[in-house]
């Protein structure tokens, strides 16, 4: 049976969003603290938890449908190589080209424009936390931490779908103990939202009862409390039950959940850009708050451009390659497919 999951176009939008607004409002002496804006968007970084639940969930989904092996692991990965890097790639550049045109400009004050090429070059295999190099984009540590996740997932998926409990709980405790050992350059420092996913997963593919998914889900919502803090426990609980919620698609969730990737990528060259600018020429607290939503509106404007010239041909692309054996099926296409009546299947108990 389909699962036709539009809230996750609804949870794509809301946390690109979220984090936008966070790191539009979050900067230093920009905002008072009493601001609506700062108040409201102060917890706006957890939208990145949310895309990796989110990821957590599709990413096995799709290589069940694909009836995924081990030897299928190279193709799995030219899939999400194909989809994910060149929008970011492209981004990476388009950081240094947005760099270099700012020490043009004649109120610039700092140092004068230069590559570093180790810096620049790092950024190929995602590496430049492990090597001492800033990110030329600081979202970008986030996608290292999802491609370190789509290495792990094409080696544990056999486990992490066994029918067998002991041989995925066991592979999930694993996952997850091992959070204690990385910091946050680390998939396992995260491993808890990622299971997250999994689980619901495990749910929607009919191998876990709705009674075993909730105790599941109670496990790693005390286990979220006991290794980080309680709002990484609403977190876990708030995006799980908007998953499974019998959403209906919208214009605007639609809207956003396509460009929420390429919204993410651009909103820190482009629209903090605005925030800082507005910063350096003006104290008035609501020409600030306006900035924020001129940042906001314009990094949308061009998330959008981005998404139809780039980022929307990858997905294509990625979609066109197919599994040497079985169907393969985009994660997206499967779970939200906004063409199609909103509809949840949860498995029987």
């Amino acid at each position: 049976m389909h699962k036709y999951l539009h809230s996750l176009d609804y949870l794509r939008g809301l946390a690109a969003l979220s984090v936008c607004l966070f790191h539009f409002t979050d900067k230093a002496d920009f905002l008072a603290d009493t601001n609506v804006f700062k108040a409201l968007f102060k917890h706006g970084r957890y939208g990145v938890e949310i895309f990796f639940i989110i990821s957590g969930l599709v990413i096995p989904y799709s290589m069940a449908k694909a009836s995924y092996t081990f030897s299928q692991a190279w193709t799995f990965l030219k899939k999400r190589i194909v989809r994910i890097e060149p929008p970011y790639l492209i981004c990476v550049l388009l950081a240094i080209f947005l760099n270099y045109l700012t020490t043009t400009t004649s109120f610039y004050v700092g140092k004068a424009f230069s590559i570093d090429y180790a810096q620049l070059f790092a950024h190929l295999g995602y590496v430049n936390a492990f090597i001492g190099k800033d990110w030329l984009n600081p979202v970008f540590w986030t996608l290292a931490i999802e491609f370190q996740y789509y290495i792990v997932i094409a080696l544990i998926f056999p486990l992490i779908s066994s029918r067998i409990s002991v041989v995925w709980i066991t592979t999930l405790i694993l996952f997850n103990y091992l959070s204690f050992y990385f910091d946050r350059n680390y998939l396992f420092n995260f491993s808890v939202f990622f299971s997250t996913g999994i689980v619901i997963y495990r749910l929607l593919v009919n191998k876990l009862t709705f009674t075993n998914f909730a105790i599941c889900i109670a496990a790693l919502l005390v286990f979220s409390f006991y290794r980080y803090s309680y709002l990484e426990v609403l977190v876990v609980l708030f995006t799980s039950i908007v998953i499974l919620a019998p959403l209906r698609t919208t214009l605007l969730s639609s809207f956003f959940g396509e460009i929420s990737y390429s919204l993410y990528l651009l909103h820190f060259p482009i629209g903090l850009r605005i925030v800082n600018l507005t910063q350096r020429f003006t104290e008035n607290e609501m020409l600030r708050s306006a900035a924020v939503l001129a940042a906001l509106l314009i990094s949308i404007f061009v998330a959008y451009i981005y998404f139809r010239v780039i980022e929307k041909p990858c997905k294509e692309a990625s979609q066109r390659i197919r599994y040497q054996k079985g169907k393969s099926l985009n994660p997206e296409q499967e779970l939200v497919e906004s063409a199609k009546p909103a509809e949840v299947y949860v498995a029987k108990v």
